[in-house]
């Protein structure tokens, strides 16, 4: 439920999806296997009682490696995109002044 709603929440920023890296391209396509995999050892142990908890635990820690790997990326990417529009944001640039005691 996460996945899906983080998604979606992703497409609404094209603009930084854009700008995004190989990595999250690469976990993307990587996220069905553990998906999938948890699915068959769910089965394996409480259905039939010949799987291991292990396995299970291991398809999760991927999959929540390959989810935060995306994550990450997007946030990385989001303020890529914030510091490129402050760079040219156009009119008056704000001057700090400090006064000088002395």
């Amino acid at each position: 439920n996460d996945m899906v709603l983080a998604f979606s929440l992703l497409l609404m920023a094209p603009r930084t999806l854009a700008r995004m890296t190989n990595k999250s391209l690469v976990s993307l396509v990587a996220l069905p296997v553990p998906i999938t995999l948890y699915v068959t050892d769910y089965w394996l142990w409480l259905e039939t009682g010949s799987g291991n908890a292990n396995y299970m635990f291991f398809q999760c820690l991927a999959y929540n490696v390959f989810f935060s790997v995306i994550l990450t990326d997007f946030f990385a990417a989001t303020m890529l995109r914030e510091k490129a529009l402050y760079l040219t944001e156009k009119g008056p640039k704000k001057v700090m002044v400090t006064a000088v005691v002395g």
